[in-house]
């Protein structure tokens, strides 16, 4: 489903002229509409390989992102190793010194790991993301790309009852419809971008990830906004199931928090996903 993105572009933090731009948004998804070719990119969305692929299909010239945990085997930046391989420089912010949903604390934030070709351009751990971004405006102009068959962007159907049905998918952003007697296990982390891509959708209930939390647990914050709207919801320890995986969501993954719509139909901390999934159709 196309969703409405107006009043969610990012935003130019630095116009540095020839040498390109600074440009920060709540969510890397937010640079999927347009070119970026002069653009560092700056999103508070987890530093994975789904998250990084839709700003480089784009072309920024380097990246900046949540480090998110980083988790289960590392998935949270495992989109530095994916950028290098493209070349592109990119860098990780630590899970607790920013908020996922949140760009501008991506700045404040400092970085916890970075890729050799950020490493290249001076990035170091230990810097705030403000200051790595300007080093990485030296990059390159960056250029368009596609990744067939690299990300697994597809909607999985795990278990079908005659309650509803229970899907496995890395984003909202990839759903079509409303869906308003399943259940949708992502592998996105649980902020309030993840809340507005949910609620078009109109899901019976939502299970995500984490994603260490982040900063004043923002990694939830999503959970409470979807409860104001009727949703049960609950997050999956990023420890226990890796981050931009779907399938590792619903199979691995245990229940860290959730809302009062989640916990009213038996939801609880420590629980399985893929019991929680089947509560959530009641």
């Amino acid at each position: 489903m196309a969703m409405d993105i107006e009043g969610l572009r990012p935003t130019v933090h630095v116009d540095a002229g020839k040498d390109g731009r600074i440009v920060v948004a709540d969510s890397l998804s937010y640079f999927e509409h347009e070119p970026w070719t002069d653009a560092v990119a700056v999103g508070a969305s987890f530093a994975g390989a789904p998250t990084a692929a839709m700003a480089m299909r784009q072309g920024v010239k380097a990246w900046i992102a949540h480090e998110g945990g980083p988790g289960k085997d590392e998935a949270g930046i495992s989109g530095l190793a994916f950028a290098q391989r493209c070349g592109v420089p990119a860098a990780a912010i630590a899970t607790r010194e920013a908020r996922l949903s949140g760009g501008m604390t991506l700045l404040t934030g400092h970085v916890s790991r970075c890729n050799a070709a950020a490493a290249a351009l001076g990035v170091r751990p230990g810097q705030t993301g403000e200051a790595a971004a300007r080093l990485m405006l030296k990059a390159p102009p960056g250029k368009q790309r596609d990744f067939p068959g690299l990300i697994d962007e597809a909607v999985h159907t795990v278990a079908a009852t005659p309650q509803g049905k229970i899907y496995a998918c890395w984003s909202f952003s990839r759903v079509d419809g409303p869906h308003p007697e399943d259940v949708f296990c992502v592998a996105s982390h649980g902020a309030k971008v993840m809340a507005l891509y949910a609620l078009p959708i109109r899901p019976k209930g939502v299970i995500c990830n984490d994603a260490g939390r982040g900063l004043d647990d923002s990694g939830i914050e999503g959970l409470a906004v979807l409860d104001d709207h009727g949703i049960a919801a609950a997050a999956v320890s990023t420890e226990s199931a890796r981050i931009g995986d779907a399938l590792s969501t619903y199979h691995d993954g245990l229940i860290s928090a959730a809302n009062a719509v989640a916990t009213a139909k038996g939801v609880r901390v420590g629980m399985r996903a893929s019991d929680a999934a089947r509560l959530m159709l009641s």
